[in-house]
C-alpha cells in the first residue's frame, strides 16, 4: 500500500512540475513582393508633361481650326496657354523639334503647350520634347505607366520584376511583371518592348493591374490594353513646303483643308515665301515687309 501511495505522489509530481508544450504560430513571411511595398518614387520631372494628342478636324479657317487638341494623361484637366483648365487643350500647330511626326492620332507626346506668336498669336502651339508610337490599333484603357525591368528574377512567385511609375504623378510600385498581350501587337513589336524595359527609358503602357499570388506572396500584375515605344530623332521630311488652305494662308508641306472665310490678313500671306523654317517645320518666313503687313492688318 505504501508503495502503491509513493508511486502516485511520484507521478503527480511529475505531471506538476512537466513544462507545458508551447504552441508554434507561424507567421507568414513579410510580404516583400506586395504591391503596397515601398518602392523608390521616379521624380516629377522624368514622369510629367505626357498628352495624348488628337487632330482638329473642324471646318473652320486656320489657325482658329485645323491644329490639335491635346490633354494630359491621368489627368482630368489640363492647363491651357491661356492658363486656364480644360478638359483638353487646343492648339493651333505642333512644333516637333527635329522628332518624327506620328503617322496617327494614337501616339503620346511629351512637351509644353506655350503661348502662339504671329500668325498663332491668341492660340496654343505644342513643341515636342518626346514622341511614343503605339504599338497597335487598339484603343488605350486604364492608367498610363512608365515601365521598366528591374532585372529581378525569383525563386518563388511572385516576384517584383518590374517597376511602374504613374504619369505625370509621383506615384510609383514594384510590380509581379507586365502581360503585353491585352495590347493585340504584333510578335516584332511585343520583342522590341520587353528589350526597351531593360533600358532607360522603358516602355509606356496603358492597363490596369491584376492581382496574382504564389508561393512568394501576393502581388499585382499589369495587364496593357496598350503600350508604346519611344521614337528616335530623324531628320524632317523634305517635302517642298506649298501655300495651302482656301486663300493660301498655311504654309504646309501637306495640304490642309479650311472654310473660306476671309481676313484682311491673308493678302499679306500672299507675297510672302512658304519655306522650310530653322526648326524644321514648314512656316511663313517672318521678313519686315510681311510683320508691318500684318500688324496693319489687325
Amino acid at each position: 500500500m505504501i508503495l502503491r501511495i509513493s508511486l502516485l505522489l511520484t507521478i503527480l509530481a511529475c505531471l506538476t512540475f512537466t513544462p507545458a508544450a508551447e504552441t508554434t504560430k507561424f507567421e507568414p513571411a513579410p510580404a516583400a513582393n506586395n504591391f503596397a511595398s515601398t518602392a523608390v518614387p521616379d521624380s516629377l520631372a522624368s514622369t510629367s508633361s505626357f498628352y495624348t494628342f488628337r487632330r482638329d478636324l473642324r471646318r473652320c479657317a486656320s489657325p482658329r481650326c485645323g491644329g490639335y487638341f491635346v490633354k494630359l494623361v491621368n489627368e482630368r484637366r489640363t492647363r491651357c496657354a491661356d492658363n486656364r483648365f480644360q478638359a483638353e487643350c487646343y492648339v493651333a500647330t505642333i512644333d516637333w523639334n527635329g522628332e518624327a511626326e506620328p503617322e496617327s492620332d494614337r501616339g503620346l507626346l511629351r512637351g509644353t503647350i506655350r503661348p502662339g506668336r504671329d500668325q498663332f498669336r491668341g492660340f496654343g502651339v505644342f513643341r515636342v520634347a518626346e514622341v511614343w508610337n503605339a504599338a497597335s490599333a487598339n484603343q488605350p484603357a486604364g492608367t498610363f505607366f512608365r515601365v521598366r525591368d528591374r532585372g529581378i528574377r525569383c525563386i518563388a512567385a511572385p516576384c517584383p520584376t518590374h517597376h511602374e511609375a504613374r504619369l505625370n504623378s509621383t506615384v510609383a510600385h514594384n510590380i509581379a511583371g507586365v502581360d503585353l498581350s491585352g495590347a493585340g501587337a504584333p510578335d516584332n513589336a511585343v520583342s522590341d518592348a520587353n528589350a526597351a524595359m531593360t533600358g532607360a527609358n522603358g516602355i509606356i503602357v496603358a492597363g490596369d493591374h491584376s492581382a496574382v499570388s504564389g508561393p512568394g506572396g501576393r502581388s499585382q500584375m499589369l495587364k496593357a490594353t496598350q503600350f508604346y515605344l519611344r521614337t528616335t530623332k530623324t531628320a524632317k521630311s523634305q517635302k517642298p513646303c506649298m501655300k495651302t488652305g482656301c486663300s493660301g494662308q498655311v504654309c504646309s508641306d501637306h495640304e490642309v483643308i479650311t472654310t473660306c472665310e476671309y481676313r484682311t490678313e491673308y493678302e499679306c500671306y500672299k507675297k510672302a515665301a512658304c519655306e522650310r523654317q530653322a526648326n524644321g517645320d514648314c512656316g511663313f518666313t517672318q521678313t519686315p515687309e510681311l510683320t508691318a503687313c500684318l500688324r496693319r492688318s489687325r
